[in-house]
This record gives C-alpha cells, sequence and structure tokens, in this order.
C-alpha cells in the first residue's frame, strides 16, 4: 500500500512537473512605420474591449490572449522577418465578417476538413498575420 502512495505521489508530482510553463507571459513584437497609425489598424483588427499599454513613446502592446501580448514598435528599418502571427477565432465567418466592416480583408478561408480553418493576410507595413478556428 505505502508503494502504491508513494507511486501515485510521484506521478502526481512528475504530471506537475510536465505541465508546467517555461514562461509566465509571451510577448511577440512586430516592426511598423507609424505607431500611430498602426495603434488605430490593430484596435480595427483586435476589437476596442483590447487591453493596451504603453510603456514608452514608439511602443503600444495589445493583451490579445491571457499571458500574450501583441507589441508594435516603430522602427525606421523595417525588415521582413518571415514570421507570422496567427489568432485562434471560435468562429471563422463571424470574425472574419467583423474585420471586414471595419475595413481589413482577412484572406481567403482555407478549410483543411476535420483539422484547420485559416485564412493569410498582412497589416499595412507587410507584416504577416493570420485567423484560425479549430473543428
Amino acid at each position: 500500500m505505502r508503494t502504491l502512495c508513494l507511486a501515485s505521489a510521484v506521478c502526481i508530482a512528475m504530471t506537475g512537473l510536465a505541465l508546467a510553463e517555461p514562461f509566465q507571459e509571451v510577448t511577440v513584437g512586430v516592426p511598423v512605420a507609424s505607431i500611430a497609425k498602426a495603434e488605430a489598424w490593430y484596435l480595427n483588427l483586435l476589437g476596442s474591449d483590447v487591453e493596451v499599454i504603453k510603456p514608452f513613446p514608439g511602443v503600444v502592446e495589445f493583451k490579445v490572449a491571457p499571458g500574450v501580448w501583441l507589441q508594435i514598435f516603430e522602427a525606421d528599418d523595417q525588415q521582413p522577418t518571415g514570421a507570422i502571427v496567427r489568432f485562434l477565432v471560435d468562429d471563422m465567418n463571424a470574425a472574419q465578417g467583423q474585420r471586414t466592416n471595419v475595413g481589413i480583408n482577412t484572406g481567403e478561408a482555407i478549410e483543411v476538413p476535420s483539422v484547420v480553418t485559416f485564412s493569410e493576410f498582412s497589416d499595412p507595413d507587410g507584416n504577416a498575420l493570420g485567423l484560425y478556428a479549430l473543428p
């Protein structure tokens, strides 16, 4: 019995370790040419209810999910990174419709049956973005 209890305790402890997250938060930085124009565009993309902080001039951060921030920062020399920032949505049609209503074209929705529906687009500065919905 004692061995069983010890084995259970070890399994619980190991499970806790396996589920531990290596970081408390993640911030993804995206360079933009004009912080004012980009802030307005991203507020349209993310919605007016998104939490916004401005830690210092030339930087705006949007809380896009628990523990996840999208940071835009003014950069004179923007270079393509090849990275894409994707946002999970509950309903692709509704999410795309909301963005269309504020003048943002989120691209064609592509469905991979039983896997994912996604779209890809870019912000006015050419940064690659995407939406995706899971079945």
